[in-house]
């Protein structure tokens, strides 16, 4: 797998491997191609290229010493590293990739456990010396891959993985890369062994996810996407050979790439992967179609999003679908396509103002609809105070009568108050005027007695 490497200067950097040059790159421009550079007169075919994000370039690769060896690009001269040393290829690590994300380089590999033998994926966080390599996950095979993107400077990494009789992906976001903390999701969980998946993040945040199932003897090409969550699984494609697809944006269009059985198809997302086109025989024939790593300068304008493309190498670096479409100076042996550029840029125009016409159409509308409601609402509202109002009236009408009740009663009270003790006083008057005339008749009562007894005496005294 070759890799491609576009830089901030528009030149393009293919870094590849053949038995007779071994591992070299080579610079493309406008004006000519550089002669090849050598790296490693011994190297392998695994190898991964990548770029910084002050623009250099990285080369990652095996040599048949079994030593991974990183070269780096300065200023003045490319510097040679020793990582690992398997003398005795005790840990068979192959499928190296490596990409820089904040200024580190993450690198990620397979290895054989030393005890088990069993192939572990690898994370090795190249920066930090004193960081040794640590596993991430247990593989089941290893003739199935693992995928990783960078997004808003965030690292994600796919892995297909195996429970009992479930097969897997999860997608780990890394939280903390010395720590090796993430954030993980399981999108897909399936019956039916998956075979292979890509990732990729479009500008607007959503993450597309195609993977390959097989299953009775079928191969079948699926899409999830997740934007807050995720979607349903859609079945795009299904065939009878096992694929390894690519997914890439360009100009905010999806594209699905695959080479079958020598056929390169490719399929289209006009709308982030709500709906597909019908797969397609892709414009580009040639026998040489393999598949290639691309990585691009962190601040370049290119609306092109991906990290693997079908497509050529010799006579000049060619990629499948893109070479049709390229209005940028992807491939740096073509005059970017300004007319078809022009063309699209004036249909996107035309949608977007479609878009934005029903948009406002449809937000008129939903006013019009709040309206309504808001309209029922103070209805409701002022029935509710008309009905308040009515009773507080009722309420102070009633309020009327029982104060007028409540005077009218006071006053009665009062009368009633004033002609008992009227009563009280005459009944006093009357006691009194009572009392007197029966003291003089017993005064009276006894003076008479007093006077008969006196003459009582007398006789007494007298018949004496």
């Amino acid at each position: 797998m070759s890799c491609f490497l576009k830089r901030r200067d528009q030149s393009l950097i293919l870094v590849d491997y053949n038995i007779r040059n071994g591992l070299y790159y080579q610079i493309f421009r406008k004006d000519q191609p550089s002669r090849p550079n050598l790296l490693l007169s011994n190297g392998t075919h695994e190898y991964t290229a990548f770029l910084d994000e002050k623009n250099n370039f990285h080369v990652i690769a095996k040599n048949t010493r079994n030593q991974i060896i990183h070269f780096k690009e300065t200023s003045t001269k490319i510097t040679k590293e020793i990582l690992l040393d398997d003398p005795n290829n005790t840990f068979n690590i192959d499928n190296l990739y490596a990409i820089s994300v904040r200024d580190q380089i993450h690198l990620f590999y397979y290895a054989d456990h030393p005890s088990t033998k069993t192939p572990e994926l690898i994370y090795h966080l190249v920066n930090e010396p004193l960081i040794t390599p640590r596993p991430i996950a247990t593989l089941y095979s290893r003739n199935i891959n693992y995928d990783c993107m960078r997004s808003n400077s965030e690292l994600y990494l796919a892995v297909i993985m195996k429970n009992d009789d479930s097969y897997n992906i999860e997608i780990k976001r890394f939280k903390n890369f010395k720590d090796l903390t993430f954030e993980t999701f399981t999108p897909v969980s399936s019956q039916f062994p998956i075979i292979y998946c890509k990732i990729c993040i479009d500008q607007n945040e959503i993450m597309h996810l195609v993977y390959v199932q097989e299953q009775y003897g079928k191969y079948q090409l699926i899409h999830k996407s997740y934007h807050h969550e995720w979607s349903d699984e859609k079945i795009l494609y299904s065939c009878g050979y096992p694929i390894k697809p690519v997914i890439f944006i360009y100009n905010d269009a999806l594209w699905i790439n695959w080479n079958e059985n020598g056929n390169i198809y490719a399929i289209l997302s006009a709308d982030h992967g709500s709906s597909f086109s019908k797969s397609i025989h892709a414009s580009i024939d040639d026998p040489d179609v393999s598949l290639h790593s691309y990585d691009a300068d962190q601040d370049a304008s290119y609306p092109l999003i991906c990290n693997q493309l079908y497509g050529v190498t010799y006579p000049v670096p060619k990629f499948a679908v893109l070479h049709s479409l390229d209005m940028d100076g992807i491939h740096i042996n073509m005059t970017p396509n300004t007319e078809l550029k022009l063309y699209l840029n004036t249909i996107k125009n035309a949608i977007n103002h479609s878009v934005s016409k029903s948009k406002l159409e449809e937000e008129n509308e939903n006013l019009k609809n709040e309206i309504i409601e808001l309209t029922q609402v103070q209805r409701d509202i002022t029935n509710q105070y008309n009905e308040l109002a009515d009773l507080a009236k009722r309420i102070q009408d009633e309020g009327k009568k029982w104060r007028e009740l409540y005077f009218k009663g006071k006053t009665e009270i009062d009368f009633y108050k004033k002609r008992v003790k009227q009563l009280e006083k005459s009944l006093s008057s009357n006691n009194q005027n009572t009392a007197i005339p029966e003291s003089e008749s017993q005064e009276e009562s006894t003076v008479t007695k007093s006077e008969g007894n006196s003459g009582e005496a007398s006789d007494i005294s007298g018949k004496e």
